[in-house]
């Protein structure tokens, strides 16, 4: 979006030169209030130089005049200016005189008829870059009230859920001459402009209108003063201290501020151009378009207020900034006030302040079974996540999901890599070649039965199966003379993976080329190898799958079909996720191989690893929050069931040189990998040479 977007910025001013090329893209709406006249270029337009801080496009710009533009603080805001008269500001060797309090009350009713005509508009943000003389420190909060109470009142906007935020321009009285001996008068070592002894004002506090705050506190909360800093950052020399109004001021450069300009030049009325200015009233619209930034940014779900206080709490406050008496809350930091402070937290209550889970914890490590279903359904779908003093930031979703992965070429290399030897000729069963895991075992002949314990090992079925999910697991098993087997495994952390235990059943009759097998996998902290973390929750999973294997002789080959289906139930453990159905499952695996010789053996096949063939996720996706701190969340239902199948084809050749020297090569193309259908083949080729010494 373009900065600003979406806000608008409202200007009590001298008017507007809709026309100026640097507006050519902006809203703009001016209403003349009384006395206020349509500016004909006879003097600078202070209306439009300030405006322009805040909306200035250069893209409008003639091609070759761009290089002399420049950009606005929130060039895509609506801008809206209310022109009224001002005065022109006074020569600074003109004597210092402080408004008195009789004046004030001679205004107090234009004035509040002024400012409710104008607070009635609909807009966020109200820059004020004019002044009145006088110092906030030098007035009493009871003599302001009894003067200014119908203006105060108006400002305050009693009964309006929503205060329009007021910038005011700190007055640029520093310096000035004044009378020897008056209120914050310095010295006696210069001249008026009458040619009488003067002093220097020390403008140690805002003036007026920009100070109100420091004195009422209805408007505390809503209003702000802007002092002015120089190109070093330093506070400038003309600009009013923010004193009394420390509390409510801050600091944004104000010297030498690129301006459009619209006046006279060269003595000709009406020219339209790009200038430099300086004065508080330049800084004023620097926190207004700062201000209007962040209602962006926070997508309106920040209160006014909340705005404020943030614009308050981010400032820069080291080094000279520290001293409030100058700089008030500090220097100005947009970048600090549009980027998280703190923990950035996703709320998993219902106000902001609640219960969380902190975003830098948050993860879902899809095993690879699910592939990119889930990511594609989260594709689109935002999460907010809130810092410590409760701003809103979004983020994709999917950006804290990843898939860990199937049968990788780290796995197919320990495989290939495994310390047993392989069996080299093709009599018998095709069970007798299998490439054993970097593992081991110890068998006991029971008489009625073999006892088995193994470690490091896979407890069955073929490679990407149900059962790979607990590879590297601790295995005992008991062989009966029927064909039966019962193994009981666990893969405990040490081994690290998650914990997984369980139980496989298999039975092969005797003189039939068919096995069956079902078998039982208790995840404690993974569902069919998916991680959860922070504000996922946890997860954990109990998984029943039967499978069917089948081996037969085609000549000089052996062919083996596995295959596997099964069943998750998926359990949830507090987090975003609100429902998980359960989980349907395959695997399928087809072996051929067949001996090259005495020494050489060849091993071809074509599998597809797990893959989740139908289930269906719900979360409850906090996407915001009220102005009143209250968790806005969406309900968002997602399809697991990956857009591609993984199919891998893979070529292995062992031949053994002698006793103690092998080669073993595999080469695998891999079809839609990770069961993405966008997802380009891969083909890898990995190779060993193993020896004994």
């Amino acid at each position: 979006m373009v900065p600003g977007q979406g806000v608008t910025v409202g200007f009590i001013d001298t008017g507007i030169e809709e026309d100026h090329p640097l507006f050519g893209g902006s809203t703009i709406s001016e209403t003349f209030l009384p006395g206020a006249t349509d500016e004909l270029g006879g003097r600078s337009s202070h209306g439009t130089a300030v405006a322009s801080v805040v909306g200035a496009d250069q893209t409008h710009l003639q091609p070759a005049n761009r290089g002399l533009g420049f950009q606005g603080i929130a060039w895509g805001a609506d801008l809206k200016m209310f022109a009224i008269p001002l005065g022109s500001p006074p020569p600074r060797n003109r004597v210092y005189i402080p408004r008195s309090l009789n004046s004030l009350s001679q205004i107090d009713a234009d004035y509040a008829q002024m400012f409710n005509t104008v607070l009635a508009q609909d807009m966020d943000i109200l820059n004020l870059s004019f002044a009145t003389s006088g110092l906030i420190e030098n007035y009493d909060t009871q003599a302001i009230r009894n003067s200014f109470g119908q203006t105060i009142d108006a400002l305050a906007q009693a009964g309006t859920s929503e205060k329009i935020i007021l910038v005011w321009a700190a007055g640029n009285d520093h310096g000035r001459a004044c009378t020897p001996g008056s209120d914050n008068c310095d010295g006696n070592n210069r001249t008026d402009s009458d040619g009488n002894p003067a002093g220097s004002l020390d403008a140690s506090s805002v003036g007026i209108f920009a100070g109100l705050a420091a004195r009422i506190t209805e408007l505390q909360g809503h209003s702000i003063a802007a002092v002015a800093v120089d190109e070093n950052g330093t506070i400038a020399d003309f600009s009013n201290r923010c004193g009394a109004a420390k509390d409510w001021c801050i600091a944004a450069p104000g010297v030498d501020v690129k301006v459009a300009y619209f006046g006279p030049i060269e003595g000709t009325p009406g020219k339209r151009g790009i200038g430099t200015s300086s004065g508080t009233s330049l800084a004023a619209p620097m926190v207004s378009g700062g201000l209007a930034l962040m209602k962006q940014q926070f997508r309106d779900q920040l209160s006014n207020t909340a705005l404020v206080s943030r614009l308050f709490a981010t400032a820069n406050k080291g080094g000279q900034y520290a001293n409030t008496a100058i700089y008030g809350q500090g220097m100005m930091d947009l970048g600090s006030a549009t980027s998280p402070i703190g923990h950035t937290t996703v709320s998993l209550g219902p106000t902001v302040d609640g219960a969380g889970a902190d975003l830098r914890t948050t993860s879902l490590r899809l095993g690879g079974a699910f592939g990119d279903g889930l990511g594609r359904s989260l594709a689109s779908q935002e999460i907010v996540a809130f810092d410590d003093l409760g701003a809103p930031f979004w983020f994709k979703l999917s950006n804290f999901t990843g898939v860990t992965g199937g049968s990788s070429s780290l796995i197919r290399l320990r495989e290939l890599t495994a310390q047993n030897t392989v069996t080299r000729h093709t009599a018998g069963r095709l069970t007798t070649f299998r490439p054993d895991q970097a593992g081991g075992s110890v068998e006991q002949d029971l008489g009625y039965a073999t006892l088995r314990f193994g470690f490091r090992e896979r407890p069955a079925g073929a490679l990407g199966g149900h059962f790979a999910l607990a590879n590297n697991a601790t295995t005992l098993t008991l062989t009966g003379a029927n064909g039966m087997a019962v193994t009981a495994f666990t893969a405990s952390e040490f081994t690290g993976r998650s914990p997984t235990s369980g139980l496989a059943l298999s039975w092969r009759p005797l003189n039939v080329p068919v096995s069956f097998r079902a078998g039982w996998l208790a995840e404690q902290e993974t569902l069919l190898g998916t991680t959860a973390t922070g504000a996922f929750g946890r997860l954990s999973a109990d998984a029943v799958m039967t499978g069917i294997e089948t081996g037969f002789e085609i000549g000089r080959w052996q062919l083996v079909a596995d295959a596997e289906i099964g069943t998750a139930r998926p359990r949830l453990h507090s987090g975003i996720m609100n429902r998980l159905s359960s989980l349907v499952t395959s695997a399928f695996a087809f072996n051929a191989t067949r001996g090259l010789g005495k020494n050489s053996l060849i091993r071809l096949s074509l599998s597809q690893p797990l893959r989740v063939e139908g289930g269906r996720a719900a979360l409850f996706v906090p996407i915001g929050r009220t102005r009143a701190g209250a968790v806005l969340r969406q309900q968002v239902s997602a399809n697991l069931i990956p857009s591609g199948r993984q199919i891998d084809v893979s070529a292995q050749i062992y031949h053994l040189f002698d006793k103690t020297n092998e080669l073993r090569v595999d080469a695998t193309w891999i079809h839609n990998p990770g069961h993405q259908a966008r997802a380009k083949p891969a083909l890898s080729l990995l190779a060993c040479w193993q020896f004994e010494f």
